[in-house]
């Protein structure tokens, strides 16, 4: 058996809804699950919720206080709260165990347990009711059946070496405790029998007094204390005395002495900490009927990376019967967990990320756990979300954002580089198809990539002759054939039969079958009427067929894709009012790959500044020619793209010449970006995820 759902009314930040239903209903699956959020994302609540219902195999005092009742905006505290908890995947064991409080799923086909805890307030006195049943005919549950219902709690781990060392509050004691082997035995006459450990410490009690009694070798410690009390304390005719003895006895008085280390010497607190979930998972395995859960709180907390990693390895490759509900906050274990374990935590929702509940395709699991690293990660805990392609869009939009007032940091609003298109199958994380909305604002800033006309103004190119376009009136035909293929990764352009086919072949899928013989089929639709020359009335159609088009794809609830005018960043960088910042990064970028060993300083910055001045002289927007002639090198290939990023995004922040030095006022800049139709686009991209 497992948790299924858990439903919360008024329960810390859950409000009840108007109709009566819970504030908060999450499902989850067997085996792993991880709560998934930023702080106060409600991650805590809900492992507190499910601990309050169902207790700690290690019995941990719980303990019910005014803040757990859901409080309004105005300070008004709600007197009750509720928590309910349903089971699922009950065997004939479990229903044996359960029998009395089963009931039917609605469509009769499995047992279900579920299970209530009523919390209410009154002058000051809280009081807890705990039922199960069916609802409106429940019963209470006997202590037997609810000790199979304790759960295994992980507590977060900020006080290791208190937990594993011996004292009051040693949580090893607790976790000992708990163990079969430490359970209060009977004999035959139903009298307690004492624990090996007991017997064995009464006998090193003995022998400890009997060191400091009379003719022992500790005799003169005792006989000196006594003489003490008796000469200067005691009054005539007292007949007490001292003696140094072992105190306490019993079992659990026992377990509090003892330490758990894995060195002689101090362990460190990540040693400490591994001890403590080595030890937790102990009384986790020991549990051999009922519920087995395991409660994981704040895994990461003091491990390191490489620890956090084994750790969820091992739990992921448990068996299906056993059930682990993580939370956390580590970008680095949100990298490495299946998606579908995942439930995201945002606003007052909970989003399981499972296939059953988004629109991703099996091919976009597959392909976001191998390429979802901690940087991508953070897609999870941000409140705002940039998607973009490439390293330089990486670059830029921080410090254009910055440069307008709209610092991303301040917003909690992350840009997350996906390389090429891949933005595709990341949106998808966030379609639900229960229409439920993450509440979260994304901007995806993509490139168009339909190249400009100037491109093709060059004999080399050929622009006058005739070449197959993919334009919307070919591409259904295509797709008929064929559904398997990136249409959008494509070129916009073939010059030949082969050159489609090369394309095709680059951007289908594993699906794409038979491939030579479906590629023929495709082939075959190319006929000489489809061929047509260049014009910029094609260009113009194919780049508002492909704005429509991946509009319409991509834009959804709160999804939203930002496109250039015409083909790339770069592109629309150089034909706007800061072509002569770019050209001063290229120049730049060319430097560094012609003499790595060259520093490149504000004063080598100011002297590329001044030659691109010199060499277009001109105020205000460049021309498609001049603006073609700037990116040509980063489209060539010939200068790194995120290199010249690097230097352009250091001198919108102010933080390199010509702007840090005043040379260029940085007022005017932020005017250009603000009032530039070409790049109108990154600054209503900026705007959406920050307004």
């Amino acid at each position: 058996m497992y948790l299924s759902i858990l439903k919360l009314w008024n329960f810390r930040k859950y409000c009840a809804m108007a109709d009566g239903k819970p504030g908060l209903e999450i499902h989850f699956q067997k085996g792993v699950n991880v709560l998934i959020g930023e702080n106060d994302s409600g991650k805590t609540a809900i492992v507190d919720a499910i601990r309050y219902v169902l207790r700690t195999q290690s019995g941990e005092f719980i303990q019910f206080d005014d803040k757990d009742f859901y409080q309004d905006p105005a300070g008004n505290r709600k007197d009750e709260f509720k928590i309910e908890c349903v089971f699922d995947g009950i065997n004939e064991q479990d229903a044996g165990l359960f029998w009395e409080w089963l009931s039917w799923s609605e469509d009769k086909t499995k047992y279900l347990l579920k299970v209530w805890l009523y919390v209410k307030r009154k002058d000051n006195v809280i009081m807890p009711t705990f039922s199960a049943g069916i609802e409106g005919q429940t019963d209470r549950m006997d202590s037997e059946a609810r000790e199979l219902l304790k759960v295994v709690y992980f507590k977060p781990l900020r006080d290791a070496l208190t937990d594993m060392t011996h004292g009051y509050k040693s949580r090893l004691a607790q976790i000992l405790s708990a163990h079969e082997l430490f359970k209060t035995e009977k004999d035959v006459q139903g009298n307690i029998t004492k624990h090996k450990l007991e017997t064995d410490y009464e006998k090193l009690k003995k022998e400890i007094e009997n060191y400091f009694k009379i003719g022992g070798s500790g005799e003169s410690i005792t006989s000196e204390i006594n003489s003490f009390l008796k000469d200067h304390f005691l009054l005539k005719g007292d007949p007490r005395k001292a003696e140094v003895k072992l105190t306490g006895g019993e079992l659990t008085e026992i377990l509090r002495l003892l330490d758990l280390i894995m060195e002689g010497n101090k362990s460190g607190l990540g040693t400490l900490n591994l001890l403590c979930i080595a030890a937790e998972m102990l009384l986790f395995n020991n549990q051999k009927k009922g519920l087995k859960l395991a409660l994981v709180e704040e895994l990461e907390a003091h491990l390191h990376p490489q620890y956090q990693l084994r750790l969820i390895e091992y739990i992921s490759s448990q068996k299906k019967n056993e059930q682990f509900i993580l939370s956390t906050h580590s970008i680095t274990l949100a990298s490495k967990i299946k998606l579908a374990n995942m439930i995201v935590l945002k606003g007052n929702d909970a989003f399981p990320m499972s296939s059953e509940y988004t629109k991703m395709k099996p091919a976009d699991y597959k392909f976001l756990e191998r390429f979802l690293d901690a940087t991508k990660a953070n897609l999870f805990f941000a409140r705002g979300l940039i998607m973009v392609e490439g390293d330089a869009e990486n670059l830029l939009i921080p410090a254009i954002a910055q440069l307008i007032g709209k610092n991303l940091y301040q917003y909690g609003v992350s840009v997350v580089n996906v390389g090429s298109t891949a933005y595709k199958r990341y949106v998808n994380i966030f379609k639900r198809k229960d229409g439920k909305s993450f509440g979260m604002p994304i901007a995806v800033i993509s490139d168009l990539d339909v190249r400009a006309f100037e491109y093709y103004d060059d004999n080399s190119k050929d622009r006058k002759t005739p070449k197959y376009w993919l334009r919307d009136d070919l591409r259904p035909e295509l797709e008929k054939i064929s559904t398997e293929v990136d249409y959008d990764a494509m070129s916009t352009v073939f010059e030949s039969k082969s050159a489609f086919e090369e394309e095709v072949r680059k951007h289908k899928n594993a699906n794409f079958k038979p491939i030579g013989e479906t590629i023929d089929r495709m082939k075959d639709i190319l006929t000489e009427d489809k061929r047509v020359a260049l014009n910029e009335d094609i260009l113009a159609r194919i780049r508002e067929e492909k704005r429509t088009r991946l509009e319409n794809a991509i834009n959804a609830d709160k999804i939203k894709i930002f496109l250039p005018q015409a083909w790339t960043l770069e592109y629309e960088i150089a034909g706007s009012g800061l072509y002569k910042l770019l050209a001063t990064a290229i120049k730049a970028a060319q430097q560094e790959k012609d003499h790595p060993e060259l520093e490149i300083t504000d004063k080598i910055l100011n002297q590329l500044w001044n030659d691109v001045t010199n060499e277009f002289p001109d105020e205000g927007i460049p021309t498609k020619e001049v603006a073609y002639k700037i990116f040509e090198p980063l489209n060539d290939g010939t200068v790194s793209k995120a290199i010249t990023a690097q230097y352009l995004a250091g001198i919108l922040a102010g933080e390199l010449a010509p702007v840090s030095d005043g040379t260029v006022n940085r007022d005017k800049v932020k005017s250009i970006v603000e009032n530039d139709d070409k790049l109108k686009y990154l600054v209503e991209a900026i705007k959406y995820v920050t307004e």
